[in-house]
């Protein structure tokens, strides 16, 4: 009942890319050296790269200096827009149920239930939609 290893690892790659580019090593990043840097498999950041890339964070190129780079400002990408790349807008409580009693006070329950989970997951939505990848870039 949680999001994904690969959400908390695309936030520290793309925090990875920012450090690699702040410092003039180099303007797209590779999988390899971002693979060994980091101690994620090839395919898992190919599947994190893929999503962020459909989503406009990322922005590859193919050769021999090819890799990612960031399609726009870590001010404008905020820790819901990873999550919604990475997710695929996938529910952090699953709420589909069904229950064996049929009357009014379990439906009422399971009502309550769904609207509650649906509340707290919209509070942490909001909540990560107001901190920036900028903001994890700098802290100390």
């Amino acid at each position: 009942m949680a999001f994904s290893l690969s959400y908390s690892k695309s936030i520290l790659v793309l925090a990875f890319i920012s450090d690699k580019i702040r410092r003039g090593e180099t303007e797209y990043i590779s999988t390899k050296i971002m693979s060994e840097a980091l101690n994620i498999p090839k395919p898992t950041l190919a599947v994190i790269f893929n999503n962020l890339i459909r989503a406009g964070i990322l922005e590859s190129k193919e050769g021999i200096n090819g890799g990612v780079r960031f399609a726009k400002s870590a001010e404008k990408i905020t820790l819901l827009d990873i999550l919604i790349a990475i997710e695929n807008q996938k529910s952090l409580f699953q709420t589909s149920f069904e229950l064996g009693a049929k009357s009014k006070r379990p439906d009422d329950l399971k009502k309550a239930v769904i609207n509650a989970l649906g509340n707290v997951e919209e509070v942490m939505k909001t909540a990560l939609n107001q901190i920036t990848l900028k903001e994890i870039l700098d802290a100390e």
